[in-house]
């Protein structure tokens, strides 16, 4: 480190020299000074490689990748600043512990120059644990206190339904995340309308867009059945939104059940807890929201013929216990078990017959002696036997005795052959 300062105290005397140089003598040294791309990188090289080698450097893991090849990819960061690091495959197994996104890490290494991009990447020998990254902490934080408020709890997680007509989707119109959803959807079930609330996903404040976007679909009058929250893959700080406190909430208090699909399927959120469902990725998220109508049409048809099956098996088994009684002794003698219900039918329509005839005769000498009763009380029965009836003919009232009738009060006599009006 100390000939690194040197070495730029040097070139800081160079050029103050240079000033006291006529300008002609500089213009001809600064041509013959022209260096190509290559010849700067090597110098640059040069300067870096030597000056920093076995350096210790903390920091915090990010966009880290643990490539097919064994190597690891990945960068140290702090709140100033970031810096590319590579670790290859024999340091890596060599590890007690598997680095990840948000880990807080020393190493040793030294700072190598890739002529081929021009950049500069610390080439790491040793690693070891400094402790948990900064967002890390806040993330197992707020994990912790959700939990205890019970905000992850299985007993507050809605069912999906099972047949979704809408979907709303809170994520960035632009992105990959949302062509991936949309694209399942169309493939699966494209009788599905899909709504987007466009909201950018990463970098300060963009947890209230996220708010915004559930809260909307929420307070619609026509909501839609799921809605699903999310976006692509990225480092612990990229996916940082769906770890916000406010975004937690929001997905809590959803009316409408929500799935979480942030990152890939190695990667969990504070939104993924508190979400009814959590999906590997945005395309997962779209397979558990909808059926697959192709599928669906499969099961149909494999129903259709299970049923057959099963209504010719029922038929067959029908046929087989007709033609089992068709041979039975009782069908063998038909004749003989009709004759006996023959019988039985005679003797109970002979027993009936009776029954009904006493009945009707008692019945019909009630009739006749309630209909001379009610022929002796006839008005028309008296008169034949030379009785009258007199009633006052203004007032039409029978006239019952002699004292009700007033002098000179028209009265009319009522015989069977007719009426005469008399005076009293």
């Amino acid at each position: 480190m100390t000939d690194l300062f040197s070495y730029i105290e040097e070139e800081e005397n160079k050029k103050e020299a240079e000033k006291l140089i006529p300008s002609e003598k500089k213009k001809e040294k600064k041509e013959k000074e022209v260096l190509s791309v290559f010849e700067i990188t090597k110098l640059i090289k040069g300067v870096l490689e030597p000056n920093f080698s076995g350096v210790w450097i903390e920091g915090e893991i990010s966009n880290y990748k643990h490539h097919s090849s064994g190597h690891h990819y990945f960068s140290l960061k702090d709140e100033k600043a970031v810096i590319s690091c590579v670790m290859w495959k024999a340091t890596g197994d060599r590890l007690s512990f598997k680095p990840d996104n948000g880990q807080k890490v020393i190493v040793l290494g030294n700072v190598t120059v890739y002529e081929g991009s021009g950049r500069y990447q610390i080439d790491v020998k040793k690693m070891t644990v400094s402790g948990i990254g900064e967002l890390q902490e806040r993330f197992e934080i707020l994990k912790q206190k959700l939990l205890e408020e019970g905000l992850f709890d299985q007993i507050h997680k809605k069912p999906l339904p099972f047949l979704v007509k809408n979907i709303g989707v809170v994520t960035a119109e632009t992105g990959a995340a949302f062509q991936d959803i949309r694209k399942v959807i169309r493939s699966r079930a494209p009788f599905v309308n899909i709504f987007i609330y466009n909201a950018r996903v990463q970098g300060k404040g963009t947890e209230s867009e996220i708010v915004d976007g559930i809260i909307l679909f929420n307070s619609q009058a026509d909501p839609v059945d799921v809605i699903i929250i999310g976006r692509g893959g990225g480092s612990l700080e990229d996916l940082w939104s769906f770890n916000e406190e406010v975004v937690a909430r929001a997905v809590f208090n959803s009316k409408i059940p929500v799935i979480s699909a942030v990152g890939h399927e190695i990667d969990f959120s504070i939104s993924d807890f508190v979400a009814d469902v959590r999906a590997a990725t945005p395309s997962h998220a779209a397979e558990i929201a909808t059926i697959n109508l192709t599928e669906e049409n499969l099961r149909i048809g494999q129903y259709k013929s299970r049923l057959g099956s099963s209504i010719s098996n029922y038929f067959q088994r029908q046929n087989e216990l007709l033609n089992a009684y068709a041979n039975s002794h009782a069908f063998k003698r038909p004749a003989d078990i009709l004759n006996n219900y023959t019988m039985i039918l005679d003797n109970i329509e002979d027993k009936f017959s009776m029954l009904l005839r006493v009945r009707f005769d008692s019945e019909k000498q009630k009739l006749s002696k309630y209909d001379d009763i009610l022929r002796s009380l006839d008005p028309e029965s008296v008169l034949n036997r030379g009785f009258a009836i007199v009633r006052d003919k203004k007032t039409e009232k029978i006239v019952s005795s002699a004292k009700k009738v007033k002098k000179e009060t028209e009265l009319e006599v009522q015989f069977k052959d007719g009426k005469v009006d008399v005076k009293s």
